[in-house]
């Protein structure tokens, strides 16, 4: 896998901001100058690994996301397991009949998107 430092940069600014973390407290858990984190923020610098493993921590995301960016069905729960929490526990205040019914809608939805993704014309 190919790993672009514009993208890399992409993703700790958006991990950073998810989290409602300032580049001032981000530079001070990763003990450098600001300047030194806003550069690697815009990609003008290539951020050291420790200093990933430091962002992946603060921030709650995976070090492969911040690298990689999500490509398995993991790395996309993983990423987003705050809101898959919240998504849950709406869904189980639903009464039975409720979930059912999505339940159904979205079998359906999966089955239409498989099929989508299928056919000739996407190929």
């Amino acid at each position: 896998m190919l790993i672009v430092k514009a993208h890399v940069a992409r993703r700790i600014r958006e991990a950073r901001e998810y989290r409602e973390i300032t580049q001032v407290e981000m530079a001070q858990h990763l003990d450098v100058a600001r300047q030194t984190y806003l550069d690697i923020e815009s990609g003008k610098t290539e951020p050291k690994i420790s200093s990933l493993a430091v962002i992946a921590d603060v921030t709650g995301r995976p070090l492969n996301w911040l690298l990689y960016g999500e490509s398995t069905r993991s790395d996309i729960a993983f990423t987003h397991r705050d809101e898959l929490n919240t998504l849950l526990m709406l869904f189980n205040k639903l009464p039975l009949s409720a979930r059912h019914l999505v339940m159904e809608q979205a079998l359906l939805l999966a089955a239409y998107m498989v099929d989508i993704g299928s056919s000739p014309n996407n190929e």
